[in-house]
């Protein structure tokens, strides 16, 4: 895991050395894709070792793996309700 967190700060150090001082935003469109009925989902990054467990169980029951996760998640959430 430390491994891939190096990676990922020497791509992030990479990409700011690309970066210019400063940018000429004077043309720029304040609002230009705004849109008050936007919905946005919050990415969810599973462990390498939970992803692969899930894909191979979600392939032999022939089911989406999304469907899977939010079927694991929506038990988890009404046992959590339950014991409140």
């Amino acid at each position: 895991m430390l491994e891939k967190q190096q990676k990922m700060n020497e791509i992030f150090i990479q990409k700011a050395e690309k970066m210019k001082k400063e940018y000429d935003f004077s043309k720029g469109e304040r609002g230009k894709f705004y849109s008050k009925d936007a919905v946005f989902h919050i990415p969810v990054y599973l462990d390498p070792e939970v992803e692969n467990f899930f894909k191979k169980l979600a392939k032999k029951q022939n089911i989406d793996l999304n469907q899977m996760i939010n079927n694991l998640l929506f038990k988890d959430k009404e046992l959590i309700e339950l014991a409140k």
